[in-house]
């Protein structure tokens, strides 16, 4: 392979929190590497009306020595610092970040990573190419947005997953499905509603998990029957918070069960009074077939204790979540996939967070089947980007390289949503212990 950029010692796909924190920390710490990647590209295409889901105070891009907390960068200019926290505000304080602690990311997309006997050779959208000892892939949820299979051949102008979806003018006036109980999905429904459409969400579950808001003050005893920790209130999700490491050292068998049972589908505080009693939500309902229609689609719907039957719709979207498969990083080669340990479908990976192909290296989601729950949320960049860029600093030499700041992409700002009520019959059971 013909070379023509320059060759660093470590290589970062992906420049969202994760990869900013990384970069952070190995640019403090003087190792030559090369970001590439749309500095918060996933946040910044989230459509206006959707806030974090996390505590404020704990989601954090991590950078050494003196962190930048997205509360303080909150309340330092005037906007809101405890929830809810638009995600608008959250991508800005990323590209913040980005701005004075990584200023050498290339907004360039990686297109293909094949390994060598001198590491991996990576090839660039733009056609250049370079060669690394190390890789760290750092791609968010991008790539992994999942569609039930029987349902993927639909034409994507009447099908689509939230994660493509970054507005949703083009629903008004039209009859939307919207499939999943989680956030994304109850949060499109709200979304739809606002710009003038029709949606009905059909979630599989017998409930709709709405969140109390947790208040922000608690008494001394709820605080020790409830600690609280970035990823959650409770004696589980805080011993993980503060020992992040702990579900690493776990059977694999547990820690599986652990993840799979951390989270269950359910939606923020926020959301309440945007989709109750506003949005026709249907419980233990599956959607098992679909046929296009001249216009739109006819869906075949199943319901607990009721006969199937077919209704037509104009669009359907899927808050279905995302597959930790990493055969869907289409820039891996078929050789690093075909001698990659896995856990389930994601790579199984060292305490140092490597892969099996040795200078590969995975973190943020596609790292939680052997990290547990915390990489699922931004709170665990922090303990990753100080991990590994310790491990990575002892294994490249110390010469920091001197990088010429790039061009930065330009922040957008998301328009009002002129928001309309109208009340709809409802299908749907609340659960009494959550809201």
């Amino acid at each position: 392979m013909s070379i023509s950029a320059p060759n660093p010692d470590v290589v970062i796909i992906g420049a969202g929190p994760y990869g900013l924190s990384l970069a952070a920390h190995l640019r403090a710490r003087g190792v030559n590497f090369r970001i590439f990647g749309i500095p918060m590209g996933f946040w910044r295409d989230l459509p206006a009306g959707i806030n974090l889901k996390s505590p404020a105070s704990s989601t954090n891009i991590s950078v050494p020595k003196t962190p930048v907390t997205f509360s303080e960068w909150c309340r330092e200019r005037g906007l809101e610092d405890y929830e809810p926290c638009s995600m608008e505000s959250f991508a800005n304080y990323g590209l913040w970040i980005q701005a004075h602690f990584v200023p050498n990311v290339e907004l360039t997309k990686v297109t293909a990573i094949a390994r060598t006997d001198r590491g991996f050779d990576i090839t660039l959208d733009d056609g250049s190419e370079l060669s690394a000892p190390h890789v760290i892939v750092a791609t968010g949820l991008s790539y992994l947005d999942a569609i039930p299979a029987a349902f993927r051949e639909l034409p994507q102008e009447i099908s689509k997953h939230t994660f493509h979806l970054s507005d949703y003018s083009e629903y008004r006036g039209k009859r939307v499905a919207i499939v999943g109980g989680g956030a994304s999905a109850i949060e499109a429904g709200a979304l739809v509603h606002e710009a003038g459409g029709f949606p009905e969400v059909f979630i599989r579950e017998p409930n709709v998990l709405i969140y109390d808001r947790t208040p922000r003050y608690r008494s001394l005893r709820e605080r020790i029957l409830q600690p609280s920790s970035p990823i959650g209130n409770g004696k589980v999700p805080f011993l993980i918070g503060h020992f992040p490491q702990l579900p690493y050292l776990l059977p694999e068998a547990r820690r599986l069960r652990l993840l799979h049972a951390f989270v269950p589908p359910s939606a923020p505080w926020w959301i309440k009074d945007r989709v109750v009693g506003v949005v026709p939500m249907h419980v233990a309902s599956s959607i098992t077939g679909a046929r296009t229609l001249e216009h739109g689609l006819s869906l075949t719907i199943r319901q607990q204790d009721q006969p199937e039957r077919e209704q037509d719709f104009d669009a359907i979207i899927w808050g279905t979540g995302y597959e930790k498969d990493v055969s869907r990083l289409s820039f891996l080669s078929g050789d690093i996939l075909r001698t990659m340990t896995l856990i389930e479908q994601a790579p199984k990976l060292s305490i140092n967070f490597e892969s099996s192909v040795g200078g590969l290296y995975f973190i943020g989601p596609m790292s939680e089947m052997s990290f547990g729950p915390i990489t699922r949320f931004v709170a665990g960049a922090s303990f990753t980007a100080k991990s590994l860029s310790r491990h990575l600093a002892r294994r490249v030499p110390k010469r920091r390289s001197v990088q010429p700041l790039q061009q930065q992409a330009s922040i957008p700002r998301l328009d009002d949503r002129v928001r309309q009520q109208r009340a709809d019959p409802m299908d749907v059971k609340i659960d009494e212990r959550l809201t």
